[in-house]
């Protein structure tokens, strides 16, 4: 039996790395209709799996992996089908066991859509 109101929701389907520099992430993606909820926005969970992708690859270019140990997000318009949204990550306290990372992601509009922040735990450097 099919659920009219669950269904599967799909990240980074579609996306364009726009900038990778040290302590910096640039990423953009268009919102499909596997990335909506049933009120026909952009699921909370999608946006919140984008911030946590993009803070993981902000860890990764300072060096080091690391995974999310405690995170935070402001939801502040909603996203809508085909908006363009840029995810742009940046490392505001660099440490040796933890990271900091604020996220924002905002629409083509450069409307605030979501702002986040995530303390990653390092678990050691990247492997080359």
């Amino acid at each position: 039996m099919e659920n009219e109101y669950l269904h599967e929701i799909r990240v980074f389907e579609n996306f364009d790395m726009i900038s990778f520099e040290e302590g910096h992430v640039v990423v953009t993606t268009e919102v499909v209709h596997k990335s909506l909820n049933y009120y026909g926005f952009a699921h909370g969970g999608y946006l919140f799996t984008l911030c946590d992708q993009i803070s993981g690859l902000v860890a990764i270019s300072t060096g080091f992996e690391a995974v999310t140990l405690q995170s935070s997000i402001n939801y502040l318009k909603p996203g809508k089908l085909s908006d363009q949204l840029m995810i742009e990550g940046k490392c505001i306290h660099n440490g040796s066991t933890t990271k900091v990372v604020d996220v924002s992601i905002t629409n083509q509009a450069k409307e605030d859509v979501a702002k986040a922040t995530f303390t990653m735990f390092v678990t050691g450097p990247v492997d080359k």
